[in-house]
């Protein structure tokens, strides 16, 4: 799905270890056949071509995560759409990095083929449905999340006890790390490359980042980044850089950060304070300095 995937174990059986991260290697193998957007023979791939004109049966996966998506766009007022595919593609940040300014004009024809509230699920049939021509879907804000959960579940049903999953920074720490304390990670200065602005431990929790400083482009001395605002079809502008969310799924917490980013601080931190088990930290540029804004349990602590 266009990122590395990464697993670390602790074990006391090198062969069972081994057997046990080759069965995971399998099943993120067979995800990707799932969800990616970048293989034309993925399930993905072929909703997208056909959900417009009829209902398509899905698999269980696929059903699972965009129902997922949809509660979470629901919660967030629509700051999250699994929709946006075709906005990514006239800013150019998809298939190729070649970013773009559209015309106001682009923009409108676009947003009229955007919009989650226009996927229509039958749980009872199985099926998905378009409800407009030209609609398509990305679950990159999502599916990678869900295979870290998914590996994490294997690794937990086989009895192991420490481990952490990664992939291209959706992350889960399963147990805790083999010196008694949870798996550290570091959240990413978002203006100083290679520079941690705090440290994190994760154990039998799950995070992830969403930020403008990896896939953006600048035009006219103006930094345009990835993260979508579907509501008006531009990159969005709230004065948010970086947004982290601590969850106990790695799946919400991956659709939390991109709302996050999108919503800002006030209202984003809001919703998850007054929902589930959740935790943010969202980081604003203000001129030439960051202004650190966080829910009251986010973790804050020194870098180390």
């Amino acid at each position: 799905m266009g990122t590395i995937l990464s697993l670390e174990l602790a074990a006391a059986d090198r062969e069972r270890a081994q057997r046990i991260i080759e069965e995971c290697w399998s099943e993120a193998e067979r995800l990707e056949r799932i969800f990616s957007r970048y293989r034309p023979d993925s399930e993905l791939s072929r909703l997208n071509r056909e959900a417009g004109n009829r209902p398509v049966p899905v698999s269980g996966e696929m059903l699972e995560v965009i129902g997922r998506a949809l509660e979470i766009s629901r919660l967030t007022g629509g700051a999250f759409d699994v929709t946006v595919g075709p906005l990514m593609e006239i800013w150019g940040f998809f298939p190729k990095r070649e970013g773009r300014a559209p015309s106001r004009e682009e923009i409108r024809s676009v947003l009229g083929r955007v919009g989650w509230e226009k996927i229509e699920i039958d749980l009872e049939a199985r099926t998905v449905r378009f409800l407009v021509p030209g609609l398509e879907i990305d679950l990159g804000g999502l599916a990678k999340g869900y295979v870290v959960d998914r590996l994490a579940a294997i690794l937990a049903g086989e009895g192991f006890r420490g481990a952490l999953v990664n992939a291209g920074g959706d992350i889960y720490g399963l147990g805790a790390h083999p010196a008694g304390r949870g798996w550290r990670i570091g959240v990413e200065h978002p203006r100083r490359e290679g520079e941690v602005l705090t440290v994190l431990e994760l154990e039998d929790r799950a995070v992830a980042t969403s930020g403008d400083y990896r896939n953006y482009f600048i035009l006219r001395q103006h930094r345009y980044s990835h993260i979508i605002d579907p509501r008006t079809g531009e990159p969005a502008a709230t004065g948010v850089v970086e947004s982290t969310v601590l969850a106990p799924d790695c799946l919400t917490a991956d659709g939390l950060a991109t709302a996050l980013f999108v919503l800002g601080p006030e209202s984003g931190l809001e919703i998850l304070e007054t929902g589930g088990d959740w935790e943010g930290l969202v980081i604003v540029e203000v001129g030439d300095r960051i202004d650190i804004r966080r829910t009251p349990g986010f973790p804050l602590e020194e870098k180390r």
